[in-house]
């Protein structure tokens, strides 16, 4: 009897681009290899998949936009887009909210400041998203800035004065937050802390 030789198993996939330098052009031309990224300071690094419920609080509150939008078309709710807000810097925030007038400008990526952006914080991304994405958000001038963090059970929300941040959250109890930015809107607030339930936790 001839030995069977066993089939070699297929190597894991493996990120190809993370810690690689490149511009935010070479970075949105890259081809796709099934990992998550975002370009910082002209560096490409992998972003861990979401778990389900960060997916779950993202769906609720681009459930909310969506169900707003549709009766007031004052805009758009983009998921999960590459936004290139510098020659070097490309983040892809959970959601990003685009005026209406501003819609024409995405041809066919999102290169100029959305109106408002997303983030749902996991407990990878926790710096990153409350200091680094933070500062870089107020820089370039996005008006709006929702920080969503399913795991503290708490949503702050920031809204541009000027060239700062400031603290836009409403008081403890108050069950909805009323938007400037995405005029006329309110998110449910109640709503988005059933979310954070979604799977017993």
């Amino acid at each position: 009897m001839h030995n069977q030789l066993a089939p070699i198993p297929d190597s894991p996939p493996v990120p190809l681009y993370d810690g690689l330098r490149a511009t935010a052009d070479e970075y949105l031309a890259l081809a796709d290899d099934d990992f998550r990224y975002e370009l910082i300071d002209g560096v490409i690094l992998m972003s861990p998949s979401p778990l389900p419920l960060h997916q779950r609080v993202a769906f609720e509150i681009a459930y909310q936009l969506e169900a707003f939008l549709r009766q007031r078309p004052i805009g758009m709710v983009v998921p999960e887009v590459d936004v290139k807000l510098s020659d070097k810097l490309v983040y892809r925030p959970e959601l990003v909210f685009v005026r209406q007038d501003n819609l024409k400008r995405i041809a066919p990526r999102i290169t100029f400041t959305p109106d408002v952006v997303v983030e749902v914080i996991s407990p990878a991304s926790r710096g990153r998203d409350t200091r680094t994405k933070f500062d870089d958000y107020q820089r370039v001038g996005v008006a709006e800035y929702w920080l969503i963090d399913p795991q503290n059970e708490a949503t702050t929300f920031y809204r541009l004065e000027g060239d700062r941040y400031v603290d836009a959250s409403p008081p403890a109890g108050q069950e909805a937050f009323e938007s400037r930015a995405v005029e006329g809107f309110s998110l449910d607030l109640v709503a988005l802390r059933r979310a954070f339930h979604a799977f017993g936790s």
